[in-house]
């Protein structure tokens, strides 16, 4: 079969385990696309799974039988389809209905031909021309990243007065339980606004190797690289439109600059270093907090960055020689016992988490929140963060930081943490909620940050 974008992103979306971003690098790799639609396949398969729950209703709304389920790959074929149609401005509808029809036959479904095109053309008639800019919320309209949303002709979601969490959860694309958790929390406002900031596509945001450039020098570079970009208010980052893979830009094979979200930035800026000093890294793969260490103390002193095993801990190294770093030593968790406790003058414990400040970048991370696997997190968590207390020297700090806004993640932890370990004192704690969704110069990914000292 020929491969398209569009048969490349219904292939990755068909991943038995349901870990797509993994199956699409895979499908990338070893597919022979030109790089604009390799982007497109991107869009569209991370495009889908942001929007799952919402494409879903939709086509439910439409459907004879709402409760019946789509078989694969029909139901891919034509959430890719409704996807362009409600949200890519650039694809005409007509070529949007068109190749999902050709697909059912290039996946060997041509007797599903007719129905794809006639749900989808029902769906266009209803439409208006133009996106009509209304604003949500309303059971009728489905919300687009910009804030604005698409009128339907009939109700997709259900009454945002009378069912305002599952309106959420529907229109938004998240589950229940975790918009439920932001009402409770936060308030409706800010859940809605945290809501509307996970199904928004995130700049590329790129922290600038203060070791080797400036924020305006790398900006020189990129626009000498045809590369669209701009500063981000933090200083400390530049944001960048990529026209292809990072390694087409100058500036990243030079080491001069490392993806990384601001409020990752923030966690290593807010550490105590200097040059000389011992540092442990905890989970530290790809070594995007580690080589940030190795910056800030000037490449002068040592690094031990850890993670579970060496494919994990050679993305560390291959970072760390691109970035121009080489005092960090890379170490399996299996060999923790070699390093000696309370010897490290900063520990950092950067835990797997649910990902809940991160959906727009992780958009995986939605489908598998449930409280159940927030429970198995927390256990590990404890686990890592109070184990990585034990290496902290007399007069040194742990840093804690997760991608989370859960407070049993994040505040709840640190109580816990400072609880078990009587040798450190709970100093600050920070939560940073999602924000920036309308203004890249101001974006920022939710996370947490608790510093500890040591006694």
């Amino acid at each position: 079969m020929e491969h398209t974008a569009r048969d490349t992103a219904v292939q990755a979306l068909r991943d038995r385990e349901g870990k797509t971003s993994r199956y699409l690098r895979y499908l990338l790799v070893h597919t022979k696309l030109s790089p604009p639609d390799r982007a497109l396949a991107r869009e569209l398969a991370m495009g889908e799974v942001r929007r799952r729950g919402t494409l879903d209703a939709v086509i439910r709304a439409y459907l004879s039988q709402p409760d019946k389920k789509l078989p694969t790959p029909i139901g891919e074929i034509l959430r890719i389809a409704l996807y362009q149609i409600l949200f890519l401005d650039r694809v005409p509808n007509h070529a949007a209905v068109n190749e999902a029809v050709e697909q059912a036959s290039r996946f060997h479904h041509k007797r599903q031909q007719g129905f794809i095109n006639g749900l989808l053309r029902a769906i266009l008639r209803d439409l208006p021309d133009e996106p009509t800019g209304v604003r949500p919320p309303a059971s009728d309209a489905v919300p687009r990243d910009d804030g604005t949303a698409v009128r339907l002709g009939k109700a997709a979601f259900p009454d945002p007065q009378s069912h305002p969490a599952e309106y959420v959860a529907a229109a938004y694309s998240l589950p229940i339980a975790l918009v439920q958790r932001w009402r409770e929390r936060f308030g409706e406002e800010k859940a809605l606004a945290f809501a509307q900031h996970s199904i928004a596509r995130p700049p590329l945001i790129c922290r600038v190797n203060a070791s080797r450039s400036s924020v305006e020098a790398v900006l020189g570079s990129l626009v000498k690289d045809h590369q669209p970009s701009g500063a981000h208010e933090n200083g400390l980052s530049v944001m960048i439109d990529p026209t292809d893979s990072l390694m087409s830009i100058s500036a990243f094979r030079e080491g001069l600059i490392q993806p990384q979200d601001p409020t990752a930035t923030a966690v290593v800026a807010s550490a105590r270093l200097k040059p000389g000093m011992r540092v442990l890294d905890f989970c530290a793969a790809p070594g995007t907090k580690t080589t940030h260490l190795a910056e800030r103390m000037e490449n002068q002193g040592e690094i031990v960055a850890v993670d579970v095993n060496e494919e994990k801990t050679q993305r560390i190294e291959t970072n760390c020689q691109r970035l121009g770093i080489d005092i960090v030593t890379t170490c399996t968790v299996e060999n923790l016992g070699r390093l000696d406790l309370r010897s490290f003058d900063l520990v950092l414990v950067d835990v797997p988490c649910s990902n809940t400040g991160v959906l727009a970048r992780r958009p995986e991370a939605r489908w598998r929140f449930d409280e159940e696997s927030l429970s198995q997190l927390i256990r590990d968590q404890f686990s890592l963060a109070t184990a990585a207390g034990q290496y902290v020297a007399p007069g040194g700090q742990l840093l804690y930081s997760t991608c989370s806004i859960e407070p049993e993640e994040c505040q709840q932890m640190a109580e816990k943490i400072a609880g078990r370990l009587e040798h450190l004192k709970l100093a600050s704690q920070t939560l940073t909620p999602p924000d920036g969704a309308t203004d890249p110069t101001r974006w920022h990914d939710g996370g947490f940050l608790a510093i500890f000292e040591s006694v």
